[in-house]
């Protein structure tokens, strides 16, 4: 063992110096842990993990909702190696009600805001493992910038997802799910404004995409038992929440948890939240 982890030590430093301290910082976890092996995920719990921006810019916000693409990496590579596959979000509907059962280890990922960078850095990385998952869009939005978060300061201003990376996207497999028009916050509208916001993201996603949106993502988590059924009677399937923790069969589909990864996380902290 003494051994192994001294040659390991070697490899790290001999890798520092041709690559730089950087990039030896983005991978290190990978040599610490060796590649621990993931216990067996209880089949009647599954982990849907929430993504925001896969980025390498500084300049394009903080690690809070950034991870960079290095580690993003890390992360899917761990996965793949370690038995892991993705699931459709929506294959979720049947496992609550019990008419599906899914295989161990299955994970979903998810992507907030649709950010081009899910396109650029992501995209690229799920598809050299084989792996799917669900970009949540604002409608009116597409091909801007998110001006919805910058404006209030709550995010530095990022591109997001034009319809021709939209486009490619769902054509390999992933779920476009829906983000409202505007990305406004429900609990601070008047109901009858929070069901044109729900509706009309549907909407316009079904007219460009020619196919059913079935999932819905909450802007910033917030919901209430209202919006839930304004959700359903919209004719959505499913629905994510931010709010934590893993999906069973008894979870509310209309109030998915989800396991936020942020840019902050190494490969031990990633591995203990699957």
């Amino acid at each position: 063992m003494k051994l192994i982890r001294t040659a390991l030590l070697v490899l790290v430093l001999l890798v520092a110096a041709w690559f730089g301290v950087r990039y030896v910082w983005e991978i290190l976890p990978i040599y610490i842990y060796s590649e621990p092996q993931a216990e067996a995920t209880n089949a009647s719990q599954i982990p849907v993990l929430m993504y925001h921006k896969i980025s390498p810019d500084l300049k394009s916000g903080g690690l809070g909702m950034r991870v960079t693409p290095a580690r993003f990496n890390l992360q899917m590579q761990y996965l793949a190696k370690n038995g892991y596959h993705t699931v459709p979000l929506t294959e979720l509907t049947d496992f609550i009600k019990g008419n599906k059962t899914l295989p161990s280890k299955s994970i979903i990922i998810t992507f907030d805001d649709g950010y081009l960078d899910n396109y650029k850095y992501a995209f690229p990385i799920l598809k050299k493992y084989g792996f799917t998952a669900a970009v949540f869009v604002v409608t009116d939005y597409i091909g801007k910038t998110n001006e919805f978060d910058a404006a209030k300061k709550l995010q530095m201003v990022n591109q997001l997802l034009g319809w021709n990376e939209i486009d490619q996207m769902s054509d390999y497999g992933i779920t476009i799910g829906a983000h409202t028009l505007k990305h406004v916050s429900l609990t601070d509208i008047t109901l009858p404004e929070a069901r044109y916001e729900i509706e009309n993201c549907k909407l316009v996603l079904e007219e460009h995409l020619k196919t059913p949106i079935e999932a819905f993502a909450y802007p910033y988590g917030h919901y209430n038992s209202q919006l839930k059924e304004i959700v359903r009677k919209s004719g959505y399937t499913i629905a994510v929440t931010t709010d934590q923790g893993l999906v069973t069969p008894e979870s509310d589909p209309y109030a998915i948890k989800r396991v936020r990864i942020t840019g902050n996380y190494d490969l031990r902290k990633f591995i203990n939240e699957l």
